[in-house]
């Protein structure tokens, strides 16, 4: 029987909400629509087992995880009727959080080392689901687990996975990093480059192409400092020109921040090309998802992958789950070569 894959989480935001919510909802019955892969490395998702999590907003602090993921500013829907996980949202790492302001969080300061707390929590991951923009605090979470032999997921796009001073301390640690900036299951940027790769497949030549973003939330709020809304454009920008084996005029970024749109999430597409004759192929479409749900589908997988992975004692960068989860891999392969990589490796 598969051990427990022991969880720790860093930001207890949307994605959070979803993730606690998804794991019972599927764990009480796998056979529901929407899991995107019922076995990942042979672990099922009732294998999941939140053990900690952590915050610097002072209205989740000290709750239990399954009460703070509905504490404002969180505007995660309640899908299910939750059970106590008996897990109390623990003070996390400040950084670099001005930028929380913006959205009312009033902070809370730790006393105490995150590295003891995931030791005392046996936990096995940590995922780092912070709010985008709070380098600093990445940055001390990546220390922290890796100084706890603990294996680290980076959401976010701060950049950790090309850093050469951590992680060659996962490698002497014996455990795994991967990242940078989570791609959501069917998001954004997932679809963007499903249609630019379909129409090169099919012999149209891709001339230009652009994907705007506006949602709610917190992410999409603090994604509009112009500093972090540079990083975000280049990342996706950079993801999507990988589907094309030419150079392409290409934007891709978030626009706008609308508070009453909740977690959903809007992108628009205008993309143009040309096929047979010179003819064109123009077109607009738009697609409509939820922020929450569409990341913790694919974390679920990640974090499977990852125990897997450490059964077999891999260790450092695992460039297979860093290509198939996100958005700035150290491998960077077109999307189907990414997840066939993946399915190949661990989906049985």
């Amino acid at each position: 029987m598969p051990s427990k894959i022991r969880v720790a989480i860093a930001g207890v935001g949307n994605a959070t909400a979803a993730l606690v919510q998804g794991a019972q909802y599927y764990s009480d019955d796998p056979s529901r629509t929407g899991l995107w892969h019922q076995k990942v490395g042979g672990h099922s998702i009732s294998d999941i087992e939140i053990v900690a999590a952590y915050d610097i907003d002072s209205r989740k602090v000290g709750s239990d995880l399954s009460k703070a993921i509905f504490a404002r500013p969180n505007v995660m829907p309640k899908y299910i009727n939750l059970r106590p996980l008996g897990v109390d949202v623990e003070a996390g790492i400040l950084g670099n959080a001005k930028h929380l302001q913006a959205g009312g969080v009033k902070t809370i300061t730790r006393n105490g080392s995150i590295a003891d707390s995931l030791k005392r929590k046996k936990a096995d991951i940590l995922l780092n689901l912070i709010s985008s923009g709070n380098d600093a605090a990445s940055k001390e979470y990546a220390e922290a687990a890796v100084s706890a032999q603990c294996s680290f997921v980076n959401a976010t796009p701060t950049k950790l996975i090309n850093d050469n001073k951590i992680v060659p301390k996962y490698i002497d640690a014996g455990v795994i990093i991967v990242g940078d900036d989570l791609m959501s299951q069917f998001g954004g940027t997932a679809f963007h480059r499903g249609i630019l790769d379909i129409m090169n497949s099919r012999g149209i030549r891709v001339k230009k192409s652009y994907q705007l973003d506006v949602g709610g939330g917190m992410e999409t709020l603090n994604t509009l400092g112009e500093d972090l809304r540079a990083v975000k454009r280049n990342v996706k920008t950079e993801a999507i020109a990988l589907e094309v084996p030419y150079n392409i005029e290409s934007v891709a970024g978030t626009t706008d921040y609308v508070d009453f749109m909740g977690n959903s999430r809007t992108s628009y597409y205008w993309i143009e090309g040309e096929q047979f004759l010179g003819s064109s192929v123009r077109f607009d479409i738009y697609l409509r998802t939820t922020d929450g749900p569409n990341g913790a589908g694919v974390l679920v997988d990640i974090v499977r992958a990852i125990k897997a992975a450490r059964d077999k004692e891999h260790k450092g960068l695992e460039s297979t789950i860093c290509a198939f989860g996100f958005k700035s891999p150290p491998k960077r392969q077109k999307l189907s070569q990414a997840y066939e990589e993946f399915r190949q490796k661990y989906v049985h």
